[in-house]
Formats: C-alpha cells, structure tokens, sequence
C-alpha cells in the first residue's frame, strides 16, 4: 500500500482476511481485516492506496477501526475511480457522443486533482441528447456510460504512480470458439443466484419542454397500460433552441424518453462461483457471455459486470455477477431521483 501522498511504500503481509469487489461501471469496495501491531498502526491511514499487484486492482482507504478485544484492525476501501467524486460538475456539458462527451467532462472538472490523466477515446459511437450539470463528477457519468454499456475504471500504474481514467467495453464471449456458457445444466454455474429486481422499472416516461413562445409542452413515451404502467417523470430545463422546429423539437424530447425507458428495465441478475484460476483467461470484468438456467426458465446473455473476491488464510474463492447488479437502497434512490 502507499501513503496518501504516493511517496511511501509499504507491504501488507499479514492479513486475517480481504474482501473485494470491482464493478464494470460503478464503484467497488474492499475490506482488510488485519492483525493489529506497531506495524500496521503505522501504515494505515485515511486516503492511503490499497494496491493489489497480482489482480491489479486499486483502492483508497476511507476509513479503518481498531477492536482492541479482537486485535484485529479493519480497512474499509472504495475502487480508486471513486477518487473522482473529489470533484463536482461545473457548469453545462451537452454530452452528443457518449465516449468523446464523458471524456471531456472529465478533464474539463479535473481541477488539479493530483496524478490523474485521462485516456483519449477508442471509438465507441453511441450517442445521447442528455446534458450534464452539477453533481459529483463519477457519480453523473455512471448512468450516462449505462446507456452506452461503457466501462469505467481507474488504472494505477506503480511505476509512474499515477493513475489513468479509462472507459472500455469487453469482448463478446457469446459465440465461436471462445464462447463462454455458465450453465446449472453444465455444472458451469456453481452455487448460483438469481435475482429478479423490479425497483426501478419504469415503461412509461413524461418529458416536459417549454416553446420558443414559452409555451409549455408534454410528450409522452411508452404504451404500457394498467397495473403494468410503471409511470416517470423526467423533469429538467428542457427548451426549443431557435435552430429547431417544434417537430424537431418534440423528437429530441422523445429521444430522451425512449433513453430512459431503456436503462429503467427489470434488472435480472445471475451470480456464480468460479475457480480462481479460470478468471483472467477465458473472461474477465465486462466480458459478455451467456447464462442458462433450465431449472428457472431463463436464458440470457449477459455482462459480467461484478467480480467479488474473498481471501483467508485457508482459501480464495472468486464470485462472478452477471447482468445489472441488484441496486442498493441509496443506488434506488439516484435512479429514481434525477436519471
């Protein structure tokens, strides 16, 4: 691990236990149960670089707490591209395309925060009409890079100890000769979950815009009825720009309704347990693959978008998650609020 500064170096070699989890477009965790001594009392401290060299991974120290009955010292960790929502969104960003736009209210909300660039972009095509404004900077981007299925991550480079920010996505692991099948049937898919999450669907969706005459309008998206009309309103300053018509207008608001009626879905999750060795080499983080659980009657092809690691004394074990992770209760709260 490095001190806060990234000027110290010093090796954990002594740890009760470690847990961590990286997601593909969200901030993981990490919690390190250590033995307490001189050592790492000395070592551990709020804003310090957790780096796990052999997965690659890094994380910053949040908090940490002594239990003096069970000698044992807790660190509490988040993924480093947590290290971002150091800095909120300065005035407004109209995003077009979702790689180059995200990338440019990056660098744009950076504002001197220390040993940290920001990859170019690779090429990605998709597209949105939203605008940014306000808001921590990971937190606003996240639900953007959704809709894309983009990746995020914060890589940190021990040799220049610099961090670089990077958007990818991973490969398609569906078909041919590499294809990847986590099957019950198959014995592939060892001590599987499956999560049905309905806590922010939503199929229909009202977009309100206001005229070059004031005036004010409301377009609706979705066709859903009854019981199964599961209604959103998408609130915003949304006006016509003197170089559209009203017709191109109403479809830009559309656009943004039909955006949002596909990230609000049913989030069904798959998650399995696998053998440490197979991952890194026939998948990894943002890999596409395919879930198959004849038992339940679900089919899907699916993102890893989780990896949960879990090291004692004794074991390693490594759980995949499958699909859009099951939110927690303040992840509801964001999506319900104003994505």
């Amino acid at each position: 691990m490095y001190n806060k500064s990234l000027t110290i170096y010093h090796d954990i070699a002594s740890a009760i236990s470690i847990q961590m989890v990286e997601y593909y477009n969200d901030i993981g965790k990490a919690t390190l149960v250590l033995p307490i001594d001189d050592y790492n009392i000395g070592i551990i401290e709020n804003g310090g670089i957790v780096y796990d060299t052999e997965k690659e991974m890094s994380f910053v120290i949040v908090n940490h707490k002594y239990d003096t009955e069970a000698n044992t010292l807790t660190v509490n960790c988040y993924t480093a591209n947590s290290l971002l929502n150091k800095r909120a969104i300065l005035g407004k960003h109209q995003i077009g395309n979702i790689e180059a736009g995200v990338i440019s209210v990056v660098r744009k909300n950076l504002r001197g925060l220390p040993n940290i660039s920001v990859q170019d972009a690779v090429g990605f095509s998709d597209s949105t009409t939203l605008e940014l404004s306000g808001g921590q900077l990971l937190d606003e981007i996240i639900p953007v890079l959704e809709m894309a299925e983009i990746g995020n991550r914060l890589v940190f480079d021990p040799e220049s100890m610099t961090f670089n920010f990077q958007l990818y996505k991973g490969n398609d692991l569906t078909s041919g000769i590499h294809a990847v099948v986590f099957s019950d049937i198959q014995g592939t898919a060892r001590n599987l979950v499956i999560s049905d999450d309905e806590s922010v669907l939503k199929n229909v969706v009202y977009i309100p815009g206001q005229l070059l005459d004031e005036s004010e309008i409301l377009v609706e998206v979705g066709t859903a009825q009854g019981a199964d009309r599961f209604e959103r309103w998408h609130g915003g300053s949304n006006k016509q720009s003197s170089e559209e018509t009203e017709e191109q207008f109403r479809e830009r608001l559309k656009s943004i309704g039909t955006e949002e009626v596909a990230r609000l879905v049913n989030r069904t999750t798959f998650s399995v347990d696998i053998a440490p060795e197979e991952y890194g080499n026939a998948y990894k983080l943002g890999d596409i693959v395919s879930c198959v659980s004849e038992r339940f009657g679900i089919a899907l092809t699916s993102r890893i978008s989780g990896v949960k690691y879990m090291l004692d004394v004794n074991s390693e074990q490594i759980n995949l998650i499958l699909g859009k992770p099951v939110l927690t209760a303040l992840k509801e709260v964001m999506y319900n609020g104003r994505y």
